[in-house]
């Protein structure tokens, strides 16, 4: 008796694994659908920033299955020629401090261009300025986010902290 018990216990784990795999499926398109809306709301948000229209095109492209996989981050590269380098060094007498303080500088601004939408075609002044906007931008989001959280979690928007502003208007901030 306990070997006819068995096959239906597997048939059952089975079938319990389709299910999980299944709902493991829906769970990561409807957080593909969240995050394209939520990337969508965001660029309108921008009011037209270079940031904000290249969100909007990111967000507007459907994913395809293939494209479902988690894509690895892209490291900064930083390419100076030698020819560069040499005529930089030799412009400043050599100082290698300076040297090394550029190269971490052009580093920094390699990731800001991966990590701001559009940022990979930005000059240095525009792509700061961009920075600064699109951070404030997600600042807000988060707020946005964290209120919606607490609502649907049933903790109501009273548990959020406010802020006021000079104009007298309260805004639900974020957490630091």
């Amino acid at each position: 008796m306990l070997t006819m018990d068995h096959p239906v216990v597997e048939a059952f784990v089975e079938g319990d694994d389709a299910m999980q795999q299944q709902q493991h499926h829906l769970v990561g398109e409807r957080g593909q659908r969240i995050k394209a809306a939520v990337e969508l709301a965001l660029a309108r948000s921008s009011q037209g920033r270079h940031w904000g229209r290249a969100l909007g095109r990111r967000a507007l492209v459907l994913p395809t299955k293939d494209a479902a996989a988690v894509p690895t981050p892209r490291q900064p590269q930083v390419m100076k020629s030698q020819a560069t380098t040499t005529s930089l060094e030799a412009a400043r007498g050599g100082d290698e401090d300076d040297d090394q303080e550029e190269v971490v500088v052009e580093e920094k601004v390699a990731l800001l261009r991966q990590l701001v939408p559009g940022g990979e075609d930005m000059e240095v002044d525009g792509l700061l300025e961009e920075t600064a906007d699109y951070i404030a931008a997600l600042k807000q989001q988060v707020g946005v986010m964290r209120a919606l959280a607490c609502m649907l979690s049933g903790a109501g928007i009273d548990a959020l902290p406010e802020k006021a502003t000079t104009d007298g208007h309260v805004i639900i901030a974020p957490e630091k």
